[in-house]
Parts: C-alpha cells; sequence; structure tokens
C-alpha cells in the first residue's frame, strides 16, 4: 500500500512539472538590440526584452518599474568568464524600499515589451567579444515562488575606447565602426553622399564634405565674429557649432531632412563647383519643393561643400 502511494505521489509530481514545463516553454522571453550601433566601452546598450505568450491560455505576470526585480542579464567573456553586476543594480537589489509593480495578463500571441540599458545591469568596461542572455523573473526577483524565463543569446562586440580623441571619434562610421575617409568624388557625387546621410542621420558622414569653417562666416555677422578670435578660440567655436548643427539647434536650411531629391545640374572649373539639387520635403498631406545650390572648391583632389543657397519653388 505504501508503494502504491509513493508511485501516485511521483506520477503527481511529475505531471505538475511536466506542466510547468510546458507553460515555461510556451512563454518565451526574447533580446534584441535596440538600435545597434557600434559599441564601446563607455557606450550605453540598449536592448529590448519581449515577451510572448505561445500557449492557448491567458498569462499572467508582474512587472516592476525597478526593471532590477523583473529581470536580470548574464554577460560572459570568450572564456566564459562572468562579468560583475553593476552597482546601480546590486544597490537596487539590496535596498529595503518597496517594489512597487503591476500585474500584466497576456493573451495568447500577445507581447509585452520593453527597454533597458544593459549597463545598468552589468559592468562592461574593456574592449571585447561578449555573449548576453537575460532571465525574467515572472513573480519578481526575491518571492518565494521566483522562477525564471531565460531568452535567447546574443553576441556583444565592444571596441577599444575612442574617448577623448574627438577628432578620430568624428571619423568613425557609428555603423559599422570603421574610419571614414575623404574619396576623391566628383561634386555631384559628393552633394548626393552628404544629403544621403543627412536622410539617414549619419552625423559624421554628413559632416565628411562640408567646411564647417566656412559653413560658419557664411553670415556677416559669423565672419566678423571668427575674425577676431584666436585659435584655440576657432577651434572651440567650430566644435560648438559642429554639435549646434548635429543637434538641430541653429536655424540652417542645409539641416533639413528631404524625403527625396534629384540633382538637377553641374558646372564646375578645376578648382570651383556649383551643384543645383531640386529637393522635396514631405509634410502632413502635402510636399515643400525647393531649389538648392551649393557651391564646393577643390582641396587636394577633395570637393568640400563651402556655401549654399535656397530658393522655394511652391508645393505639390
Amino acid at each position: 500500500m505504501h508503494v502504491k502511494q509513493t508511485k501516485t505521489a511521483l506520477v503527481l509530481f511529475l505531471f505538475l512539472l511536466s506542466g510547468m514545463a510546458t507553460v515555461s516553454a510556451e512563454i518565451v522571453c526574447t533580446i534584441r538590440y535596440y538600435d545597434k550601433k557600434v559599441y564601446y566601452p563607455e557606450s550605453d546598450i540598449e536592448l529590448k526584452v519581449t515577451l510572448t505568450n505561445q500557449s492557448p491560455n491567458p498569462y499572467l505576470f508582474r512587472i516592476s518599474e525597478n526593471r532590477a526585480f523583473s529581470v536580470s542579464f548574464e554577460v560572459r567573456n570568450l572564456k566564459n568568464q562572468l562579468l560583475p553586476q553593476a552597482q546601480k543594480f546590486t544597490s537596487q537589489r539590496n535596498s529595503n524600499l518597496p517594489v512597487l509593480f503591476r500585474d500584466i495578463s497576456l493573451e495568447p500571441e500577445e507581447e509585452y515589451s520593453f527597454r533597458v540599458n544593459l549597463k545598468d545591469f552589468v559592468q562592461i568596461n574593456e574592449p571585447g567579444t561578449y555573449t548576453i542572455q537575460a532571465f525574467f523573473f515572472p513573480r519578481l526577483y526575491g518571492n518565494p515562488r521566483t522562477e525564471t524565463i531565460a531568452s535567447n543569446v546574443l553576441t556583444l562586440v565592444v571596441r577599444p575606447s575612442v574617448a577623448g580623441l574627438e577628432a578620430v571619434k568624428e571619423r568613425i562610421d557609428l555603423q559599422v565602426g570603421e574610419f571614414l575617409k575623404q574619396a576623391a568624388l566628383p561634386p555631384d557625387e559628393v552633394v548626393k553622399y552628404v544629403l544621403t546621410a543627412r536622410q539617414k542621420s549619419e552625423w559624421n558622414k554628413f559632416f565628411l564634405y562640408i567646411d564647417l569653417e566656412s559653413l560658419y562666416q557664411r553670415s556677416p555677422e559669423g565672419a566678423r565674429r571668427y575674425k577676431y578670435l584666436s585659435e584655440a578660440e576657432r577651434i572651440e567655436t567650430l566644435k560648438k557649432f559642429r554639435q549646434q548643427l548635429s543637434e538641430t539647434v541653429v536655424d540652417e536650411d542645409i539641416l533639413m531632412i528631404p524625403s527625396e531629391f534629384e540633382i538637377l545640374k553641374t558646372t564646375y572649373t578645376p578648382r570651383e563647383a556649383v551643384v543645383e539639387v531640386l529637393q522635396k520635403f514631405a509634410q502632413k498631406g502635402f510636399k515643400e519643393v525647393k531649389r538648392y545650390t551649393y557651391y564646393l572648391y577643390r582641396k587636394n583632389d577633395i570637393w568640400l561643400i563651402y556655401n549654399y543657397e535656397t530658393r522655394n519653388l511652391g508645393t505639390e
């Protein structure tokens, strides 16, 4: 009789265990990069965490605004060594403050996503290649019934730091991490390169063929101010001007993002070039049309934009 009861209990336990495994398998946690780019030790690394209910029933879980109680990350180097946890993460986990949360019901085939900065969880101070895996806590970390859902594994490549080397950093293609080099392109191709970079908000590429010093002095006021600056002040002024342009806090027509453009005409001498471009800007319900005239000069076989003019052609 005792043996029969033991077998019955074992069968029931295995049944419940298999049921739990099924639920875990049908609630999928995935991670991916949010706006992936080239990463350096000083970079933020934003990830998107997604929970998907692949079961036929609603799934109830808890989510805390303090993400340290909802998810953790394991980051390993190529020697399979775990990287240490970030101080912010350990401080939050060890805090005596109450953990605020809300219950979420995820219907079949529904997803729930949130963004986190990996640097808030793990210390990544050295360049190298790493693996990242997330562990989601549907009942929150520290709960007596704590269970975790493991995610897929991502590969992270952290390149050597260029912090402090602004001149170098400004010439890096942030999409692939390669050094940008000016090419001996014809004038119209230079303008096309710059406009395409602006459409994609790739600022380092955008500035590659622009003479910032000349652009700053387009206005009489800018030219007059620049004339009386020392060399050190000029460097600092142009650095600030570049930053203002990239943050679009200065009113420059060259910063407008065309939805489409067409090279109309190119004329040039051995030293000077003029490129006329028809540019259209998408607005709500219509397109604004302008003719841009870009002025370039040639320096060591490289064409650079030093000035421009605009003319409004109406709408369509």
